[in-house]
């Protein structure tokens, strides 16, 4: 996913790795190089205490 739409898609279903999450938010970094990085934060749907922090650009849209 592009960070432009990242804002839209907070609160929606995602697909990372072939499974619905929900993303729940995204979080900007910097290496040791200080090269920024984006990570997203997404919500397990079948237990919604459980998140999984992963790289931005491997989450997709579902589109409806």
């Amino acid at each position: 996913m592009d960070i432009s739409r990242v804002k839209l898609n907070l609160g929606r279903r995602v697909i990372y790795n072939g499974t619905e999450y929900k993303l729940t938010g995204c979080m900007i970094r910097a290496n040791e190089n200080g090269k920024f990085f984006y990570q997203a934060e997404i919500q397990d749907l079948n237990a919604p205490w459980s998140v999984v922090i992963c790289k931005l650009e491997k989450i997709n849209e579902v589109i409806t």
